[in-house]
């Protein structure tokens, strides 16, 4: 036998992963297979992510809500929530693998964000050694600031860390307001006029890291900081008069009171989380058990004070200058357990407990200058000393099957809630509240072809009212308008259906979605007068209620053309049109909104 022997050149085998990938219940963009993602922060990126929109002011959308929860590696993370426009400027999108969209959570997510939740999957330093970005930048409004960003990886431990602050010192902003009041016979007005800015430091921060004991077992142990503390300054003239009718003469307009108001307030804001996490791997494919707990204290304590000048026949001069102080915070300890299973050929199982306890309080103190002494009297009122306190019981269960084109996923969340509001000094106020709800979602998905899958779903979202809203402490910064919390809130529920195609191929990639959400009892914050009030008769009133009634229905769509290997046009966008109600308060509206960014 003869050798014909040939010699080959060199054989390159090229294949590129998907931009885009679909899920079940979730959309993935993949940050590692797009160049930009080496030069951009992950805000930048974020603006890329199908269904997620970001606006002119930094202000992140999913689904056109502002009412969604971000994750870190599928944890929750107050550092984002909080702050998430800075944060995501802060990372740099080279240290992210994934950006998911989850619009159809499973039962394994906790049940509030009533939009959806966006998670942030970072990437894993594989290689030995380190990496790091300094940064630093400003603003023509008044805000600069730097930081760093710091990736390494020693053996088995990898650690990753990042630092921020920042100075905002806005500039003066003008404020306007008329308030008409009618009656049978005159017209009352009352003016305002004036401004206002903002300044102040904070700082954000986060550092994680992780040890691999074997190719079994994973400790993770985070730790998140973000902390503020925000100048606030105003300067406001107030007039009220009142226009007379008479008959058979012109109106006589009438000076009931004026005067010049100035006031300052210091307030701190933030939160610092500790996480440690447990995985156990087995030699059984994609079973994993995990173990988790978390702590979480935010402080949000405000001291203010106010004096008046100019005054003309101000019924109220008495009550002034004013020096108020408010210290309030909420810690929040969580454990839970997750477990996730295959229990037979393309069928899998998950479950788990989870438990939180979340304390949250406020001490109010009001005080009055005494013209004459000049000594200071308290003058707080008996619900001024507030304590909250939740215990959140909840488990979960989740199925999920794939028959060829076929895929199906459904599961159940119950959670117990139980309340215990007290007052310190009017303990015949204390109240205490039972809630229980059954949160359920299920998905169905059909593989057209290779490269098109259509996707439609129900979830049901909770939102709990925090401190912000329970709060009952009365801001009377502004005795115009003033504010409170109400601590008789419920849990709002959201009911979600969700039809969504998508189509990636190699040169062009579309997703589009239809989705419905309604609410019926709405946490929404409301101003009325109440001429009755003793202390305010001629203020405005704000608060929340759970009084509205929501109906969305948006259409958004995600775009990406490739002619070339060189070049790349997308876009992403959407519309919705909302229908707003409120039967206690006799108010309604209705209107489109819509947003879309193109790029290329």
């Amino acid at each position: 036998m003869a050798d014909d022997a040939q010699r080959l050149d060199e054989v390159t085998v090229v294949a590129q992963k998907p931009l885009i990938k679909v899920e079940l219940d979730k959309l993935t963009y993949n940050l590692e297979e797009d160049p930009e993602a080496q030069v951009n922060n992950t805000l930048d990126m974020l603006r890329k992510v199908p269904m997620v929109t970001v606006g002119g002011d930094d202000e992140i959308q999913l689904k056109g809500s502002t009412n969604f929860k971000i994750y870190i590696n599928g944890k929750p993370s107050n550092l984002l929530s909080n702050n998430p426009a800075d944060v995501l400027k802060s990372m740099p999108a080279s240290s992210v693998k994934n950006i998911e969209v989850i619009t159809d959570p499973g039962a394994k997510y906790d049940a509030e964000g009533v939009g959806g939740i966006i998670n942030i999957i970072t990437a894993k330093n594989a290689l030995q050694g380190f990496t790091s970005t300094v940064r630093a930048q400003a603003a023509t409004l008044g805000r600069y600031g730097g930081g760093v960003y710091f990736s390494a990886k020693a053996g088995k431990l990898g650690i990753t860390a990042n630092y921020n602050y920042n100075y905002k010192n806005s500039p003066w902003g003008d404020s306007e307001e008329l308030q008409e009041r009618y009656g049978e016979d005159s017209t009352t007005r009352k003016y305002q006029q004036g401004r206002y800015k903002r300044k102040g430091p904070f700082q954000f921060g986060n550092l994680e890291a992780s040890y691999e004991l074997d190719s079994l077992n994973l400790i993770s142990v985070g730790a998140n900081l973000f902390r503020g503390q925000i100048d606030n300054l105003s300067e406001m003239f107030t007039r009220k008069e009142e226009q007379l009718f008479m008959p058979g003469a012109d109106p006589l307009v009438e000076p009931v009171y004026s005067y010049n108001r100035y006031s300052s307030s210091e307030g701190t804001f933030g939160s610092t989380d500790v996480n440690v996490d447990y995985q156990r791997s087995t030699q059984k494919k994609d079973e994993l058990l995990t173990f988790s707990y978390r702590f979480s204290h935010a402080p949000n304590d405000n001291v203010s004070r106010i004096y008046l000048e100019n005054i003309h026949n101000y019924p109220d001069a008495a009550r002034y200058p004013q020096w108020n102080t408010n210290d309030a915070s909420t810690n929040e300890y969580t454990v839970q357990v997750d477990y996730t299973t295959p229990i037979r050929e393309k069928q899998t199982l998950e479950t788990g407990v989870k438990y939180i306890m979340r304390q949250s309080l406020s001490n109010t103190t009001e005080r009055i200058q005494d013209g004459t002494s000049g000594n200071w009297t308290d003058i707080s009122t008996i619900d001024s000393d507030f304590r909250h306190t939740q215990h959140i019981y909840s488990a979960y269960m989740g199925y999920a099957l794939k028959l060829e084109k076929y895929g199906f996923k459904a599961g159940l969340w119950g959670e117990g809630t139980t309340l215990d509001v007290k007052f310190k000094n009017a303990p015949e106020q204390n109240f205490d509240k039972n809630l229980f709800d059954l949160v359920p979602n299920t998905t169905i998905s059909y593989q057209i072809s290779m490269a098109q899958q259509l996707r439609v779903g129900y979830n049901m979202r909770i939102h709990r009212p925090g401190i912000w809203f329970l709060n009952p402490y009365v801001n009377t910064t502004n005795p115009q308008n003033i504010s409170y919390g109400n601590p008789n809130l419920e849990t709002e529920k959201s009911h979600s259906f969700n039809l969504n195609y998508s189509m990636f191929t190699q040169k062009f990639n579309i997703n589009a979605s239809v989705s419905h959400t309604f609410v019926n009892n709405g946490i929404q914050r409301y101003t009325f007068l109440n001429p009755e009030d003793d202390l305010y008769p001629d203020a405005s009133h704000s608060t929340y209620g759970n009084i509205a009634k929501r109906r969305n229905t948006g259409m958004f769509l995600y775009a990406n053309w490739t002619p070339s290997q060189f070049f790349r046009i997308y876009t992403n966008g959407g519309v919705d049109y909302a229908d707003l109600k409120s039967e206690s308060t006799d108010m309604a509206n209705s209107g489109f909104s819509g947003r879309i960014f193109v790029g290329s």
